[in-house]
């Protein structure tokens, strides 16, 4: 009796736990995939005790799905919400996110969200210059230093203009980092939409007063100059002086440029070229930061349709050139002036 008292429980256990096991089945063979994929307006780049506020969206079905935040690591126990606002530790480094949509009778989907908080401090491995120069316009200290005929800045230029004429963006609109990475700018805006040619005869457009935008001729002085005397053309590949001009950077103790047994960037030079990447499509696309360095010149190409740049790539010792449209293209600036 005993034994027949067990067996009768343990098929009314297992009739349950089958029973169960469909209906969970069952339930979960209802649920749809959410369509889109979540996203949020965080920048990947912060500066520390820098307040953020972001907007989660990206799914389109359902139409108004839950959205939450949870990052222990920024204070953030799970927050229902769309919007979110956090302060930035003080300490540099990279904090995480998780980021997820909820709705019923739907999978969740899931985003993490890495965001690197910098300061002033983060940046080593740019040479310091004996000299500098200080914008007039909003106090910004730049490092300057002669090469050839020519005095060039040694750090991006990050002039933003006034609040009833800004110019010019930081990378992924990260707040306050253009200080650190100089801000992308297309060539209208870089130029002031005139094209200049001879020794210091570029165009001052957003450059200081008494500066201006680099002709090809100021980059082929800066070439000679750095390349023992020998002339170099405008339009050369200049091997091995990407090296001599990039620094070997690195933000909050990563580096900055991929390791490539091609580039060992050694900065001989002291020109600080650092990989901030560019923009794209007005400033609505950002890319290429620890893959390219790249800086306009006042040339313009193709009947004036597009215009010249200098680019260092990190798998290449060369200093090349390429051109690109002057409207939608957004990359860094670099001014000079006659000694």
């Amino acid at each position: 009796m005993t034994h027949t008292r067990y067996g009768f429980i343990l098929t009314l256990l297992t009739l349950s736990f089958i029973l169960f096991s469909g209906c969970k089945k069952e339930e979960e063979a209802t649920k749809e995939f959410m369509k889109g994929s979540v996203t949020c307006s965080i920048p990947t780049y912060v500066v520390t005790n820098e307040i953020v506020s972001a907007y989660a969206e990206g799914i389109t079905t359902p139409k108004n799905p839950a959205y939450f935040w949870y990052s222990p690591e920024l204070g953030i126990d799970t927050l229902w919400d769309r919007n979110i606002t956090f302060t930035v530790p003080e300490t540099p480094g990279t904090y995480s996110i998780e980021l997820t949509a909820e709705a019923p009778g739907y999978y969740i989907s899931t985003k993490n969200i890495e965001i690197t908080a910098i300061n002033t401090s983060s940046v080593s491995g740019l040479k310091a210059s004996d000299r500098t120069f200080t914008d007039p316009r909003d106090g910004y200290e730049y490092m300057i230093k002669d090469y050839g005929n020519l005095t060039w800045f040694v750090e991006n230029l990050a002039y933003a203009g006034t609040p009833e004429a800004p110019v010019g963006v930081a990378y992924e609109n990260s707040g306050s980092i253009d200080k650190l990475f100089g801000r992308l700018y297309s060539w209208n805006e870089a130029t002031s939409s005139h094209s200049g040619s001879g020794l210091g005869n570029g165009p001052q457009g957003i450059c200081p007063e008494g500066w201006s935008i680099p002709t090809g001729e100021d980059w082929e002085d800066l070439a000679k100059a750095l390349n023992g005397g020998e002339p170099l053309g405008f339009l050369d590949t200049w091997e091995g002086l990407g090296s001599i001009c990039s620094a070997s950077v690195t933000l909050n103790g990563e580096n900055m440029w991929p390791y490539s047994p091609d580039n060992n960037h050694s900065n001989d030079s002291g020109w600080n070229g650092i990989p901030v990447g560019n923009s794209s499509d007005n400033y609505q696309n950002f890319e290429n930061v620890s893959v390219y360095g790249m800086w306009w010149s006042s040339k313009e190409v193709n009947d004036g349709q597009e215009a010249c740049y200098r680019y260092i790539h990190y798998n290449s010792s060369a200093f090349n050139l390429h051109y690109v449209d002057k409207d939608s293209y957004g990359i860094s600036v670099r001014c000079v002036k006659l000694k």
